[in-house]
């Protein structure tokens, strides 16, 4: 189980970082467009298009990568002050609702590709793109989210009975000091590449 969570983190900070390139993309195209049609007289066909499938494709995978850093919001305003074993049981409920709701979209979405890929349609654009295209990226970003999801439900339900305090732990909403000592990290992680691009 640890293998399969740590190859999951892996997939998904890996995405990740494709979807923050293609975004840094996106962006520059956007700004040469706006700088074409003001001084130049150009503009890219269908960039604001691209742009709205690229959404789509980012938040799914995005999904995956906010999951596998504990990153998706949990509403604690009670949860400090139920004892442990209450807590335990919480977190394994919040785990196997978010595994239920993720390999809900990703089925659904599974339906959603088939019927455009069988039915060929194409977009009302001047791009014309077959929408399986962007749909599949768009569904391969969901199901990752919900493989994720389910292996880590899983890890939880068998957590639960066998030790709650590492079940609390690590699938627990993380606390203000958890918090800072990630983003410090994070930090430290930049810093550190940041040098080694320039030796």
């Amino acid at each position: 189980m640890h293998t399969s969570l740590k190859c999951f983190g892996s997939i998904a900070r890996t995405c990740a970082i494709i979807a923050g390139w293609g975004l840094m993309a996106i962006s520059l195209a956007t700004c040469v467009e706006i700088l074409g049609r003001k001084y130049f007289d150009f503009s890219f066909r269908g960039l604001d298009e691209i742009g709205g499938y690229m959404l789509a494709g980012v938040s799914a995978f995005g999904f995956a990568y906010a999951l596998s850093t504990r990153s998706h919001m949990r509403v604690t305003l009670l949860f400090p002050y139920v004892s442990a074993p209450v807590q335990s049981f919480l977190n394994m409920l919040a785990m196997l609702t978010l595994a239920s709701m993720a390999a809900f979209c990703a089925w659904r979405g599974m339906f959603e590709v088939l019927d455009v890929l069988t039915s060929g349609k194409r977009s009302n654009t001047p791009l014309s793109v077959p929408l399986w295209i962007p749909q599949s990226i768009w569904f391969a970003g969901m199901l990752l989210f919900a493989v994720g999801a389910i292996v880590m439900a899983i890890h939880s339900l068998l957590l639960f009975w066998r030790d709650r305090g590492l079940l609390n732990r690590a699938y627990g909403p993380q606390s203000l000091e958890e918090e800072i000592a990630t983003e410090i990290g994070h930090v430290e992680e930049r810093e550190g590449v940041s040098r080694t691009s320039r030796t």
